[in-house]
């Protein structure tokens, strides 16, 4: 079962630290504009928003389907979260998005069938960008 959170090398969701077998993720930087227009003599004006960093997960082979379940149940509920990289241990507000896994069929045992996952992915949305223009010193018109 997931377990309170403390400054570890884990998934933190909301607080709750889940020991999964996380392979990699991949992080994206993306800069976002509110407003960008190219004038006829083809300079680029730009209202910047600023830059969000976007994750895409992968998580490994899973045979706890209880813990699995419970982290399935959090990553596909429809709100924002607070979430935690074991990469740098900064939270940001996100949402998780496109979540994709599969599950097989391992055998049957007396207390019925045996499943387990694998293959679990999905993306993780920043809500609020991580650097902006003011953050960086620069006008936001460029």
């Amino acid at each position: 079962m997931p377990s309170p959170a403390t400054n570890s090398k884990y998934l933190i969701v909301d607080g709750v630290e889940y020991h999964v077998p996380l392979l990699e993720y991949e992080r994206k930087g993306d800069i976002l504009d509110l407003e960008a227009k190219r004038t006829q003599d083809g300079v680029l004006h730009r209202k910047i928003i600023g830059t969000f960093y976007n994750y895409t997960i992968k998580i490994g082979r899973f045979g706890d389907m209880t813990t699995y379940n419970a982290l399935w149940n959090v990553l596909t509920a429809p709100s924002n979260h607070t979430i935690e990289l074991p990469h740098d241990g900064v939270s940001f507000e996100g949402y998780f998005g496109s979540c994709r896994d599969n599950i097989y069929f391992v055998t049957q045992d007396s207390n019925g069938k045996s499943f387990r996952a694998k293959g679990f992915s999905c993306n993780i949305v920043q809500v609020r960008p991580a650097r902006t223009p003011e953050s960086e010193g620069t006008p936001a018109e460029q």
